[in-house]
Parts: C-alpha cells; structure tokens; sequence
C-alpha cells in the first residue's frame, strides 16, 4: 500500500505530547517505537486527557500499548482513522524511561 506521507515522533518520557494533522487523509496506522526502560503504557487517542489508568477508555482511544521494563518490539497497529488538516492526535505516556518513536501512515 502507498502512503502519502508518514508523520514522526520522538516520544518522551511520562507526559502527553500533540500531533497536529498537516493534510486532510486516513491515518492508516500506526507504529510504536518504544524503547522500554521502565513498565508504563503509550496510548493514542483524540482526546488531551490520559485514559491510561482507565480500565474502559472511551472510542476516543485508538491504540494502546502496554511495556515491560525489558526491551520491546516494535508494535503496529492499523487505524483507518479519518483526519482533517489541523486535527490534534495525542499520545499521553507512563513509565519513568519509555521513550521511542512513534510513526503514523497518511494515506
């Protein structure tokens, strides 16, 4: 499958950071990086507050990945989101060391 463009992240550690769509497309799916220093969770979702310790998120989460403290693979997760230019994604984490990447297909 072709993409338009793939957006990056370098993810930091223990906090919430904002993507903010540069076109109108499909968010096809997503790959998480996570370079595990620490258990925690990443989560993807399109609201600007963390559900991570909510055990029944509501349809605003689209993708979470919960990590050991050991080293873990590369997870991707397929979306089909809709987005329009300007729309905020959020990718809120936990864990003291869980940085990484975080990758998302435009089509």
């Amino acid at each position: 499958m072709a993409y338009k463009r793939s957006i990056v992240l370098s993810v930091t550690a223990a906090t919430s950071q904002t993507i903010q769509m540069p076109q109108t497309g499909t968010v096809i799916g997503v790959l998480m990086s996570p370079v595990g220093a620490a258990a925690g969770s990443w989560e993807l979702s399109l609201s600007s507050t963390s559900q991570i310790a909510t055990g029944s998120p509501d349809t605003g989460v689209k993708a979470r990945l919960r990590l050991a403290a050991a080293a873990v693979s590369p997870v991707f997760f397929p979306l089909g989101l809709p987005v329009k230019v300007l729309d905020n994604l959020y990718i809120h984490t936990t864990g003291a060391g869980n940085v990484g990447e975080l990758t998302l297909f435009i089509g």
